[in-house]
């Protein structure tokens, strides 16, 4: 499987984990909803940056999004 899609998968079960929804989810990054869909589906390649930002806002360490990439 493609690391982008492990890293969409796991953003996706830690934020269904903590039990919010994707429109949550970017306004606790400072992204567009979008960007959180297309990050969860796989659809394109994360930044280190954003792949922080996300873990910031999942409150998880940017580790446990790359975990199996």
């Amino acid at each position: 499987m493609e690391p982008k899609l492990i890293v969409g998968r796991n953003i996706r079960a830690n934020r269904e984990r903590i039990g919010i929804s994707q429109e949550a989810l970017a306004h606790r990054c400072g992204m567009h909803p979008v960007e959180v869909g297309r990050a969860e589906r796989g659809l394109r390649d994360l930044r280190v940056s954003t792949v922080v930002k996300i873990a910031r806002g999942l409150d998880v360490p940017p580790g446990d999004l790359l975990a199996g990439a």
